[in-house]
């Protein structure tokens, strides 16, 4: 990880090396797309054993630190999956730095590394504010190589799954499921078939779960996605057949679970929301329906 994470450091500062690891993830990512039928959620029959993490926002010491702690390398090598919910650029000092990271562990475990998108890797009708990752990538490598590796950047992004389904388990999304879909249709093709519907991949990539017993959804105070409750959550563990969704979008110290403990929040960035802690998830899935084991298994610095 030390080396990783060293050779990051230093090969982020070259635009042709950033550029190589990005077409390399760029080339990985479409032969997943294309392998799911350029579905924009994929699905995990046999996701057994994986960790996940929620918003890095160019914090890569963070995210560094948590790989370390878990030992993510060896977990890769010994069959488990590693699930990023999402937001690697804006806000954070290394956004370079995160996305080449991300990038190279694809690039080294391209079945085991899951990299969903975020609302901050934007469609180009939902740009999120504040959306500065070009400008760190002008302030490095200057205004013309800039905006090419922005524009690499964004088929980059135009390749992540929306989602990650396994059956019997769990749903893992950056901000909501597709909450039209869930309140819909029953049959969970259809529920989970977004690929030409807006509301639902703006749903997906924008909603916050809300403590309401009684509140299907209402508008979103991000004037995207919905705040939904309870009762969506109950309909989407029933008709997705799963235990938990698992989400980022929200700043939070560390982790935080609503609707009694089936949907969690993970938030993997430290500092910039004066938050004391990130966390990420590390989780045997066979586990994945007590919700005392789910906490317990959750990572935090």
């Amino acid at each position: 990880m030390n080396i990783l994470y060293t050779e990051t450091i230093d090969l982020a500062q070259n635009s042709y090396e950033f550029r190589k690891t990005l077409e390399e993830f760029r080339d990985r990512l479409s032969f997943d797309y294309n392998l799911r039928d350029k579905h924009l959620v994929a699905t995990v029959r046999d996701l057994e054993k994986a960790i996940f993490f929620g918003d890095i926002h160019g914090d890569l010491e963070t995210l560094y630190t948590l790989c370390k702690k878990t030992d993510l390398l060896s977990l890769l090598r010994d069959s488990w999956y590693a699930v990023f919910l999402g937001d690697y650029v804006d806000r954070g000092y290394n956004q370079v730095e995160t996305l080449m990271f991300v990038a190279k562990l694809k690039n080294l475990y391209p079945s085991r590394v899951i990299t969903l998108r975020g609302n901050h890797e934007p469609y180009k009708h939902l740009t999120p504010y504040p959306h500065d990752y070009p400008n760190h990538l002008f302030n490095r490598f200057g205004k013309r190589e800039g905006v090419e590796l922005y524009e690499l950047s964004r088929e980059v992004f135009d390749l992540m799954p929306l989602a990650l389904y396994s059956p019997g388990k769990l749903l893992a999304v950056h901000g909501g499921p597709p909450i039209i879909r869930v309140v819909k249709y029953d049959n969970i093709e259809d529920i989970l078939r977004v690929e030409k519907d807006l509301e639902a991949i703006e749903d997906i990539l924008w909603s916050d779960p809300v403590e309401d017993e009684e509140l299907y959804y209402t508008s979103s105070y991000r004037g995207a996605g919905k705040l939904w409750g309870a009762p969506i959550t109950i309909r989407t563990l029933e008709k997705l057949d799963i235990k938990l969704i698992i989400r980022g979008h929200e700043p939070v110290e560390g982790y935080r679970f609503n609707h009694r403990g089936r949907v969690l929040t993970l938030f993997s960035m430290k500092g910039h929301y004066n938050n004391t802690y990130a966390s990420c998830l590390k989780l045997d899935l066979r586990l994945v329906d007590d919700v005392e084991s789910v906490r317990k298994n959750i990572i935090s610095v």
